[in-house]
């Protein structure tokens, strides 16, 4: 999925077409969280998110999350309401598994051109509810 960011592909252009990659999100995952954000971050900075941006967002959504539960200073509450993952995930279906990783899906996307910007389509997904990766 890093080497076919929506960062890069840009400067990679042609050479990225039909180039198959896996990833735990993409712009065109169809939850309303997702859709929100990529239209939000769209709106903002006129560029499509990256796959950093979409982690980024989800990080800070599960801090809010965690924040609206428990006390940052009650340490065993706060890491009890950051492992409940009480948030809709521009991922889908997200929660973490007892060692602390994610459960979630794992997409095969490929490389292909809206118009005329590179970027990533989902046309698989390769693993369900994968922990411990």
């Amino acid at each position: 999925a890093f080497s076919f960011d929506q960062n890069i592909l840009q400067a990679v252009g042609d050479a990225a077409l039909g180039v198959k990659n896996t990833s735990t999100w993409s712009k065109d995952l169809d939850n309303q969280a997702n859709k929100d954000f990529v239209a939000a971050y769209q709106a903002e900075y006129n560029r499509l998110p990256s796959i950093y941006a979409a982690q980024g967002y989800d990080t800070a959504n599960l801090l809010i999350s965690a924040m609206g539960t428990a006390a940052v200073t009650d340490q065993d509450a706060f890491r009890k309401a950051l492992e409940a993952a009480d948030f809709k995930s521009v991922r889908g279906k997200f929660s973490f598994g007892p060692n602390h990783h994610p459960i979630q899906d794992i997409y095969v996307r490929e490389v292909i051109k809206e118009g005329d910007i590179y970027t990533n389509k989902i046309v698989d997904t390769a693993l369900t509810d994968r922990a411990d990766a």
